[in-house]
Order: C-alpha cells, then sequence, then structure tokens
C-alpha cells in the first residue's frame, strides 16, 4: 500500500547519539516511532557511548528511559510509538563486570530515570544467578509505563524460522516482543489498515473450508449442498500475535528487524493521505459499514419471512445455523481531523535507533517522511545506501 497523491516522502538521517539528536528536533514533529534499540548485553558495535553493554539491566533501562522520555517530547500527542524489544540472560556474576567508562556507558544516570526504571515492583538487580532470564521487554515496558507513557498492546513477533540454538535444557526462543505506546488515552491508529482476512479463522468452523478471498473487501464464490453463491470476503481486527519470518541482511548489521515487523505498525500509525501541511493533524479514513448473514460467526440472522438470512440449505434439507453475521467494510474517502483548510503532506515517522534504516526503508515505501537517528557512522552510510538502492529517484533528504 502507497500514498500515491504525495509525489515526494523526504528522509533525514542524523549521524550522533540519540538523546543528543533527539534533543535537536522541536515539539511534536512526528506522528509515529517505530524503533529497536540494542539488546541489552548480547553486542558490542564499537562505538563509545552505544546503549547495551551497561554494567546492570537496571542502568540499561534508565538509559532507555531518558531517552525514550525525549521522543515522548518529539512524538505528536495523538501519536504512537512502537517498539521491538528481545531479552538476555544473567551470567552468574555481575550481568555485565567491564567498567562502564571502558565500553562507553554513561556514569551519571539520573535518579529520575533510574527510579522510574525500577518502578516495575523492586529494586535495582545488579547482580543475577547464572542461566536467569532477566525479563528485559516488561521491565523497559513497565519504566516505559512509569515515567508516563500508555502502554497499549504487548505484540508477539512469532519467528517461524529462529536462530538455532544449542542449548538442551529450554525451549529454543521463536518470540520477541513489539510494545505499542501512546502518549495518550486517544491517538491516531488506523485499524482498517492492517485488519486480517477472516476466512478460516474460527476453529471448528467448517463453512469456512476451503474457501479462497481473491482481495480484501472483494467477492468470492461459495458452493454447497449443489448451491452457489456470492460471499462478501470480510476481515478481522488485527490480532497480536505476529508471525513473521526472519529476513536476511548480508551487509555489516546483524540486530535488523524484518520490513514485514515495521509494516504494519506504520500502516496502523500514520494516515496513508497524510497531515496537515499547517498543524500535522493527520487526515482519518471515511469507513462504511456493512452487516451480512452470509459467514459462520456462531449466531443466525433471521430475515422477516422466517428463513436464516443468506444461510444455506444442508443436504439434510436444514438451514445451517451456523451462519451469522459478517461485518464488511469499504474506504470512501478521508477527511481533515482539524480545521486549518490546509493540504497534506506525508506523515513523519521517527526511529531513534536507525540501524540498518529498515524503518525508513518501509516508510519511504509507504510514501511517509522519515528521520533516523544512528550512532555508527557505518550504518548511517548503509542506511543511506539501503535508501538509494531502494529508491534511487531520491534526490532529498540525506544525512544532518
Amino acid at each position: 500500500m502507497s500514498a500515491t497523491h504525495h509525489p515526494f516522502a523526504g528522509y533525514r538521517l542524523l549521524h550522533g547519539d540519540a538523546l543528543a539528536c533527539l534533543r535537536d528536533l522541536p515539539d511534536e514533529c512526528v506522528q509515529c516511532i517505530v524503533t529497536s534499540p540494542p539488546y541489552y548485553g548480547l553486542r558490542d558495535y564499537g562505538v563509545d557511548g552505544q546503549i547495551g553493554l551497561e554494567s546492570t539491566p537496571d542502568l540499561f533501562i534508565a538509559r532507555l528511559v531518558e531517552v525514550f522520555r525525549e521522543a515522548h517530547r518529539v512524538l505528536r500527542r495523538d501519536g504512537t510509538c512502537w517498539v521491538n524489544m528481545g531479552d538476555s540472560y544473567g551470567r552468574g556474576e555481575r550481568v555485565d563486570n567491564v567498567n562502564d567508562n571502558k565500553r562507553g556507558a554513561r556514569s551519571n544516570i539520573g535518579h529520575v530515570a533510574l527510579t522510574a526504571a525500577c518502578a516495575y515492583g523492586h529494586g535495582p538487580r545488579e547482580y543475577l544467578r547464572p542461566k536467569n532470564l532477566i525479563g528485559i521487554p516488561w521491565s523497559l515496558a513497565f519504566a516505559l509505563q512509569a515515567d508516563g507513557w500508555w502502554l497499549r498492546s504487548d505484540i508477539i513477533w512469532h519467528k517461524p524460522n529462529p536462530l538455532p540454538e544449542s542449548v538442551t535444557d529450554r525451549p529454543t526462543k521463536s518470540h520477541e516482543y513489539v510494545f505499542l505506546l501512546a502518549k495518550s488515552d486517544r491517538y491516531f491508529y488506523d485499524a482498517e489498515a492492517i485488519k486480517e482476512i477472516a476466512v478460516g479463522g474460527t476453529p471448528g468452523n467448517t463453512t469456512h473450508k476451503g474457501q479462497t478471498a481473491f482481495e480484501n473487501g472483494a467477492p468470492y464464490m461459495r458452493t454447497k449442498a449443489g448451491l452457489t453463491e456470492m460471499v462478501a470476503f470480510a476481515r478481522h481486527n488485527k490480532r497480536s500475535v505476529w508471525t513473521i519470518a526472519v529476513e536476511a541482511f548480508s551487509d555489516a548489521h546483524f540486530a535488523t528487524f524484518p520490513t514485514k515487523l515495521v509494516e504494519p505498525c506504520i500502516l496502523a500509525g500514520t494516515s496513508e493521505r497524510g497531515c496537515c501541511v499547517q498543524c500535522g493533524a493527520p487526515w482519518t479514513r471515511i469507513v462504511k459499514r456493512s452487516v451480512d448473514f452470509q459467514s459462520g460467526s456462531g449466531r443466525s440472522g433471521i430475515e422477516p419471512n422466517g428463513k436464516y438470512a443468506g444461510s444455506i440449505q444442508a443436504e439434510s434439507g436444514e438451514y445451517d445455523i451456523r451462519l451469522g453475521p459478517v461485518v464488511t467494510t469499504e474506504t470512501l474517502g478521508w477527511n481533515p481531523s482539524c480545521s486549518c483548510s490546509a493540504p497534506a503532506a506525508p506523515c513523519a515517522v521517527l526511529d531513534p535507533f536507525n540501524g540498518a534504516g529498515t524503518t525508513g526503508l518501509v516508510a519511504l515505501r509507504l510514501g511517509r517522511s522519515y528521520i533516523g537517528i544512528e550512532l555508527n557512522a557505518e550504518y548511517v552510510a548503509m542506511s543511506e545506501r539501503r535508501i538509494r538502492e531502494d529508491a534511487p529517484l531520491f534526490r532529498q533528504g540525506g544525512q544532518g
């Protein structure tokens, strides 16, 4: 899906520390944040000031809270923040006993940030016994919640092709978390943009077996007991478990997340039509809802003549009482959510931990604008190259 009405979606790649670069951005200048911060204790990227090699998990969480507090400022009040985070294991001694200064970690973490990081129920954990799962994702989620974010959803990223592990005393890890955070209790979320196919989605629902839908909203043919009819194709809200394969990436960055994981975050978190060029308010979708009685939902619809609405007569001559209401939707257009009477421009997406630039790649493909922040100069150059190779007609944007 692309916003074809936008002739160009620009981008900026900022080279520097995430916290410092965020402080240079104006208030409420982006509509959506999609990011995957460095995981705790897993990799040394060889750059002074990097996040992920702090001496304790709580110092790591505290540094992220500090970064996301500044991200909270630059996010619009009606914006969303999507954070992918994996977990780590303790190694017995101090979780990372390498000198903080040598690894580039900060020694002057603010007391407020550290307090927020420990607000999920216990004090700082300076030591962990061997093989303990630390619980980094939820520790971060609760710390951000304590620092003022609205924690709206925990999404399971299920990996059907996880990396093999040599462990023999626990299951192989095949999932990570994506947390949906918001700046307020009311925010832009385009549920229609990421709805899923409902056909065959209900266990035991034999009315759906063997049916194929061609595209969202399109009808398809259904045959049963010698009767053929056109059936409206239904979709349901996006579920909280996303099965997405890990994508291979041959360049130097090892922690890229797949484009298919980023795509629904941007589609739901930004308006396809764009945002007001004057105030930044997103345009909202005009949706028509239709209710039909052609597919199983557990309830039957009764027509005035006493027959089941839209039902199919089974071989026994009785109507299938499993047939029930199906809600289909159709996008009729878009409305501005402000009274500025100004045209629309691409919504801005931010990734304060740009890495290899996957968020930017997806944002630009979808017709959004993009701001990426990256500490490692090699990854900034890599992102620039990926964007240029993916869309060579881009002639704006570039490094900041």
